[in-house]
């Protein structure tokens, strides 16, 4: 398992479905940029084609200006019904029409986006930029994100402030228990410390958040089991009444094997 790998398949399902997406709302590459308010020539051109990622910014915009959760550009392709919600706007369907098909098309993205009133990216990315990361102001979203700190060493485990009982971790995990977490933390390798490491430490220090797509084999010791848990992971800078600074850790989840048992 490697990040890079995943990297590639997000970025393949992403420019797939902004494909998809751009097709059913019958928009040009230039059309997109200028609503997404690209200013640089070419910009949306480098995102289609680029061997990376965009940064948060990116993809964030492209879904506001096509009128989605962000997630429903990154997410599986072969795993979604977007394909039976298309509304293509062709010369033998009336404009308005397809405008209606298209509306419910969206409304259909997000209420498969909010199991149990789950939000999505975008609704803590619109809290974070709205309430400037006051955490004081998190009462309604709390539940469902983690706060973290890093780790003075870079490999060792990052400090947990606070587990969402209805976050990724908990519901992954079966507890909102601290001990829980850090003992699935421990089971990363160096490598993938060091780097959830130096994310914590980017986000708090430039002040900008950051979207990371991710794969996991989380372990069950008492069921000798296993589960891989592929998912998105945005992380915001944040801080409390006093001004002392967290990381929010939110994850959305693109998909999850059924468990599977160890062997030994």
């Amino acid at each position: 398992m490697t990040l890079h790998a995943t990297e590639l398949e997000v970025l393949d399902n992403f420019r797939a479905n902004l494909q998809n997406i751009m097709k059913s709302q019958n928009l040009s590459e230039a059309e997109l940029s200028a609503r997404a308010g690209f200013e640089e020539e070419g910009a949306l051109a480098e995102i289609m084609r680029g061997g990376s990622l965009p940064n948060l910014a990116a993809p964030v915009r492209l879904a506001d200006a096509l009128g989605i959760p962000v997630e429903v550009l990154l997410r599986d392709r072969n795993d979604h019904l977007q394909q039976q919600f298309e509304a293509l706007p062709v010369q033998e369907v009336d404009r308005q029409a397809a405008r209606l098909l298209s509306a419910v098309f969206k409304a259909t993205e997000r209420s498969l986006d909010r199991i149990g009133d789950r939000p999505t990216l975008d609704s803590i990315i619109a809290w974070w930029k709205e309430t400037d990361g006051d955490l004081s102001q998190s009462d309604q979203i709390a539940p469902h994100f983690d706060l973290v700190s890093a780790a003075e060493a870079l490999t060792s485990i990052p400090r947990i402030h606070h587990v969402g009982a209805l976050g990724l971790s908990a519901t992954t995990l079966g507890t909102a228990e601290h001990s829980r977490l850090e003992t699935f933390l421990e089971t990363l390798s160096t490598s993938d410390l060091a780097e959830l490491n130096g994310q914590i430490r980017s986000v708090a220090h430039s002040g900008v958040g950051m979207i990371t797509p991710l794969k996991r084999i989380v372990p069950f010791p008492e069921t000798n089991e296993t589960v891989e848990v592929s998912f998105v992971r945005l992380m915001l800078p944040v801080r409390d009444a006093s001004g002392t600074l967290f990381v929010l850790n939110y994850s959305t989840l693109l998909s999850e094997s059924t468990p599977r048992r160890t062997e030994g």
